[in-house]
């Protein structure tokens, strides 16, 4: 890669010339200032519309703007407040664990968790999958199908071919993908006859489909946008607890903080959706797990346009820089939230601490759920689901390290340890 500056760079890959930075100015200037400039790249739209449709994270001008306007409401606080899908998914998550301190991996029960609390509050049903054999076939291969989705660096092309799989056609990839719509297909038909049949719902359960019924009758329109929310809200979520998580029992002191906020403000009930408002330490610790660990720790724009980022041009980098139509640029954003010059010399540490700080703004050299006008629409109900499973874990659970390695990203679509969440738990004493 040729430097361009000390945060944006320049490499040639497959004779085209893609950009690189990490510069806040020019991620700003992406997502926000300049967004009309830049789009998220026909060959990206293409490949995940195979599987997602044509929803949210898929579309765009004016097809985008509907589908945010149609989603908006979806996520308002009256239904975020709700925590009893939370409550429910997580009480059985908490009895399926060890409780002697015997070692358990809790990545994958993390994306067994928020699988479950998606589906339930997307489609008025859930997977179920923490119910280990209670779930009928149907779903089972909807679970295997959207794992298989979700980890396109590990499909059977990439295991038979390796790095080259990638591009290769994947016979496994289609089948799974058929599979995930007629699932989600016959939930939406089931849901229409019902709403035909017996108009009056259950005014006191918030699910997501309903709205989306209300909103359009249109099939393909409701599948796509329950799938384009389901991938970003479950994955992203699995992976921000376990990242969390996997730091506490390496800070005895943040644990022990963070218990004494817990018995405070929830003692040992349940966590109301105010309740985990008013915790400002455990949003501190979110936001620095965030921070070190961002769930998508890079992304890219393609130029629609011969256009300029801020800064990158000139003899010291300072100075605009042209990117041609056609040209990407990949903006990374788990190097800026570790950048010492943005950060300062503790930017690899985990310390909660500095959220806490009322004169530290890192503005756009923090950018957990995107920014701008795409800025993550669930970022609401992601945090709040994230903070009532830890606090219930905390309530429950003793922790005690059972690794001793170092952090290493998994090659996957989110941030992810490659050693998983590895920890004894034990009881804690009422």
């Amino acid at each position: 890669m040729d430097d361009i500056d000390s945060r944006t760079g320049a490499a040639r890959v497959f004779g085209e010339t893609l950009f690189f930075t990490k510069d806040p100015e020019n991620i700003k200037c992406i997502l926000a200032t300049g967004f009309d400039h830049w789009s998220l790249g026909a060959n990206r739209i293409a490949e995940m519309s195979k599987y997602l449709g044509y929803g949210i994270f898929t579309n765009e001008g004016k097809a985008w703007k509907h589908s945010r306007e149609m989603l908006r409401p979806c996520f308002e606080r009256s239904a975020v407040a709700d925590v009893s899908v939370f409550d429910k998914h997580t009480e059985r998550f908490l009895n399926i664990l060890p409780k002697d301190g015997t070692e358990v991996d809790l990545q994958p029960l993390f994306h067994e968790l928020t699988l479950d609390i998606a589906t339930e509050f997307l489609f008025g049903r859930s997977t179920n999958s923490l119910d280990r054999g209670e779930h009928s076939e149907e779903v089972q291969e909807f679970i295997e199908a959207f794992e298989y989705l979700n980890n396109p660096f590990s499909n059977e092309t990439v295991e038979k071919w390796g790095n080259l799989g990638i591009f290769l056609p994947d016979k496994k990839q289609k089948n799974s993908i058929k599979i995930i719509q007629d699932f989600t297909d016959k939930v939406i038909d089931e849901e229409l006859r019902s709403k035909s049949s017996s108009p009056t719902k259950d005014e006191k359960r918030y699910i997501f489909l309903d709205e989306l019924v209300a909103a359009t009758s249109d099939r393909t329109v409701i599948r796509s946008e329950l799938l384009n929310i389901l991938l970003a809200g479950r994955d992203t979520t699995a992976a921000l607890l376990s990242n969390l998580i996997w730091e506490l029992p390496r800070h005895p002191a943040i644990l022990s903080r963070l218990r004494t906020e817990i018995a405070d403000i929830v003692g040992s009930g349940t966590p109301t959706y105010d309740q985990l408002k008013d915790m400002k330490y455990l949003r501190a610790i979110v936001n620095e797990s965030q921070r070190l660990y961002p769930i998508v720790p890079a992304n890219s724009r393609e130029a629609l346009r011969d256009t300029t980022i801020p800064r990158g041009g000139g003899p010291d980098g300072q100075s605009p820089l042209l990117v041609p139509k056609g040209c990407y640029v990949s903006y990374m954003t788990y190097s800026m939230h570790r950048d010492e010059s943005l950060y300062g010399t503790d930017a690899l540490e985990f310390k909660p601490e500095r959220w806490l700080d009322p004169g530290f703004r890192p503005g756009w050299a923090y950018i957990p759920f995107s920014g701008g006008p795409r800025v993550c629409i669930g970022q609401n109900f992601a945090l709040t689901e994230a903070m009532f499973v830890v606090v219930r874990l905390v309530q429950e659970f003793d922790f005690e390290r059972k690794d001793f390695e170092e952090w290493v990203e998994k090659l996957t679509i989110t941030c992810t340890g490659a050693g998983g969440c590895r920890l004894g738990l034990t009881r804690r004493d009422e």
